[in-house]
């Protein structure tokens, strides 16, 4: 057993110094494959074992076919110069010693070699390793990286002047002292590892760290450490190579806290930054632009937009097209029910060429239906100024034309075969008046003052008249505890005929209106206004219905879908709604009939009772009235003096403030708006500093004046808007000269007090 053990141990010892040794063995069989290939076979030929054992070497070393290798007829230790290959291919001459390997029989079986560098391969060896060291040499001094050669115990011993100007430390200054020098007090372990790692042979990986110059100030450098051999492959000592990155990190960092602040400043606006290929995916999206559209970047980005359904798709594509033409702009988007503007730029490739696009989106929705609403707003100004001249005019020409019916059907009486004509005509009359109420919805001026309204004798009134000769006719339902709402009854009942004649005429062939009216109380959450309590009106028909695409235009101005409609009943009900804190909205299906429901918030109030019975006829009382109208003054002048008062009549103020120099008049008539002189409210004015207890009344096609809106606020005790009958002068006329109307409280005769 200790023969064995013997043996053995003398193998491993054989086997340890073979690789030790620093010349090359090599064991060959007699084919010519490498059987023991030891580290300095490696270190002269530069192959590994692991490429070699095993195989046949011989053409890889350079030893040609014609010769016979190895030897079979060796005998004994034989010594020759070899001419052998490195594996770069660079000639070797080789001084062996060859001798026979034999089995426990004695039959030859290989060869073992013995090699090392002939004279002559050492000397050019020696020859062109002095050639790459000068040429390392220059490439080393021309570096602008700092190339720093140390010793395993961290000794300077070399520095290129690139090192001189990155650490300010000239070669004189660097050779021979510890690299230390170069190394923060915190980092020394860094040193430790390093040398560690190159004594075993190690390459260390290239890492960024902290390093002091000369002059004391620390720079980020990128190094790279490597270890040196000598001629016999043992580590001697390290290269490294380090390069100062302070200006580029610097600038990375820079670059990195202007792209978060852009990112921040994106995030915070209504935009998003964005870049797609050619084909539309997405490669970039930043920002929440698209969010409040339902449209998330995480979602969108590595998708093609040109793949999605709908409009979007298309005009993405679309605008894609022509960023990919070259061309640079801006252009609008509808994406999701909402509005974006993307302002396109195209993207070049490496080699000029097109290869996407990119941009800014910003959602415009919000800025697209402000500047509608403005719009909206400005037409509305324009219309109303419009509309409120033409109902102007106009109830000028009904009041002469109504006030001359009246004053022909009294003068004939009852009895008069031309009296039923005459009745016809002025309901013909009164009954235009409606389409100046209606222009009047639009004209621009203050609200009119409110009162409390009994909404359901309202409707009942307004559905008889409005249906009245129809095939036509109305159910109304109105609950019995039915709240009040304040309002003008006038626009409101506006607002029922329009509703109860849109109906009508979506039947042509009959049918019935149903009106219904009820109490709710809203918690917020229904499609109607803010929480609270309300009184709902619906207006059903079973008429012909409205086009789905058509509700949604229902409300606009000069839209409709009828042949003769006007386009403005439906608006100006709107408006009214909208202004006495309401909502009105159109339900409606082709073919099965239209719901119209509007609601009014609830008014606690009671309805003021009404004065009860009629006015005695009023002694006779002098009047003065003014108007800028000759047919208008005509005929007011006839009814008032056919209802026995003394009558004055004038042009203008500056003709009324003469008059009234001459005489008092008990009440003065005022028409609001005089062409070319002064007008009702300035002729107040003046009159109050004649006479403070002047009684006056104004008058005016203008129905929806402020003036006429608040009378009393302007001084007036009553109205009287055109067109006006006899019956309605005398109404507003009667109460006053019985002395109602005093301005200063006072009691004034109907024959004229306080006459000078």
């Amino acid at each position: 057993m200790a023969i064995q053990q013997q043996e053995a141990w003398r193998h491993r010892a054989w086997a340890v110094l073979g690789q030790v040794s620093a010349e090359a063995m090599i064991a060959w069989a007699h084919d010519g494959r490498v059987l023991v290939w030891n580290d300095g076979a490696t270190r002269l030929y530069g192959f590994e074992a692991r490429q070699v054992l095993g195989r046949d070497a011989r053409s890889w070393l350079g030893i040609p076919d014609h010769t016979r290798w190895p030897p079979a007829d060796l005998h004994g230790r034989l010594a020759l110069e070899l001419e052998r290959r490195h594996k770069d291919g660079t000639p070797l001459a080789v001084l062996a010693d060859l001798h026979p390997i034999e089995d426990e029989h004695g039959q030859f079986i290989g060869v073992a070699e013995v090699g090392r560098f002939a004279p002559r391969t050492l000397s050019m060896a020696r020859a062109q390793q002095q050639a790459s060291r000068l040429h390392l040499a220059a490439i080393v001094e021309s570096s602008e990286d700092a190339i720093i050669g140390k010793s395993l115990n961290g000794v300077i011993r070399s520095w290129n002047h690139g090192a001189e100007r990155v650490f300010g430390y000239s070669a004189e200054e660097a050779i021979g002292q510890s690299v230390t020098m170069l190394i923060p007090p915190d980092r020394y372990g860094e040193e430790d590892r390093i040398l560690a790692a190159i004594r075993a042979g190690e390459r260390v990986p290239s890492y960024e760290t902290m390093r002091v110059r000369k002059d004391g100030r620390f720079i980020q450098v990128s190094v790279t450490i490597s270890p040196v051999y000598d001629l016999l492959g043992r580590v001697v000592g390290a290269s490294k190579i380090a390069r100062d990155i302070t200006a580029q990190r610097s600038a990375e960092r820079a670059l990195a806290d202007a792209e978060e602040r852009l990112c921040a400043v994106v995030d915070a606006a209504p935009v998003a930054l964005f870049a797609c290929d050619a084909q539309g995916h997405m490669t970039l999206l930043k920002g929440h632009a698209l969010e409040g559209l339902g449209f998330k970047g995480d979602w969108l980005v590595g998708r093609s937009l040109l793949a999605l359904r709908g409009g979007a798709a298309e005009g993405f594509a679309t605008q894609l097209a022509r960023a990919l033409r070259g061309e640079r702009f801006t252009a609008v988007l509808g994406v999701a029910g909402g509005l974006v503007e993307i302002r396109w730029l195209p993207v070049l490739g490496a080699e000029g060429a097109i290869t996407g696009a990119c941009g800014v989106v910003i959602d415009v929705t919000e800025q697209r239906r402000a500047h509608e609403e403005v719009a909206r707003t400005s037409k509305w100004e324009l219309l109303g100024t419009l509309a409120g001249g033409i109902a102007h005019d106009f109830n000028n020409v009904l009041a002469a034309i109504v006030g001359n019916l009246a004053l022909a059907r009294m003068k004939l009486g009852p009895a008069s075969e031309a009296m039923g004509f005459l009745v016809e005509s002025e309901k013909a009359a009164m009954r235009a008046q409606g389409l100046t109420r209606q222009l009047l919805g639009f004209a621009k001026g203050e609200r009119a003052p409110r009162r409390v309204v009994d909404l359901g004798a309202l409707i009942e009134s307004t559905a008889r008249f409005a249906l009245g000769g129809s095939n036509v006719r109305a159910q109304v339902l109105v609950a019995r505890d039915l709240w009040k709402v304040r309002g003008d009854e006038g626009q409101l009942s506006q607002v029922l005929n329009n509703l109860v004649i849109n109906a009508q005429q979506a039947m042509p062939a009959g049918g019935s209106v149903e009106i219904l009216a009820r109490n709710v109380s809203l918690g917020g959450h229904e499609a109607a206004p803010a929480a609270g309590d309300y009184v709902c009106v619906d207006c059903v028909d079973r008429g012909v219905g409205i086009d789905k695409r058509d509700v949604t235009r229902i409300f606009d101005a000069f839209f409709t879908t009828k042949a003769q409609g006007s386009g403005l009943g439906l608006t100006t009900s709107a408006r009214i709604i909208n202004e006495h804190g309401g909502r009105i909205e159109v339900q409606s299906r082709p073919g099965e009939g239209t719901r119209v429901r509007f609601y009014l918030p609830r008014q606690g109030e009671e309805v003021p009772a009404s004065r009860a019975g009629g006015f005695a006829r009023p002694p006779r009382a002098r009047i003065l009235f003014m108007d800028d109208e000759e047919p208008i003054r005509k005929v007011t002048q006839a009814m008032l003096t056919h209802l026995g008062y003394e009558v004055c009549v004038t042009a203008d103020g500056a003709a009324a403030l003469s008059e009234y120099r001459k005489k008092r008049y008990d009440i003065v008539i005022l028409d609001l708006t005089v062409r070319d002189g002064l007008g009702g409210l300035a002729t107040l004015e003046r009159l109050r500093a004649l006479d403070p207890g002047v009684v006056a009344i104004v008058s005016s096609g203008y129905s929806s004046d402020p003036v006429m809106a608040d009378h009393e606020r302007y001084g007036f005790v009553a109205k009287v808007p055109k067109p006006y009958t006899p019956e309605t002068l005398d109404a507003a006329i009667a109460p006053l000269v019985r002395g109602a109307g005093r301005a200063d409280g006072g009691p004034r005769s109907a024959a004229g007090a306080h006459r000078d």
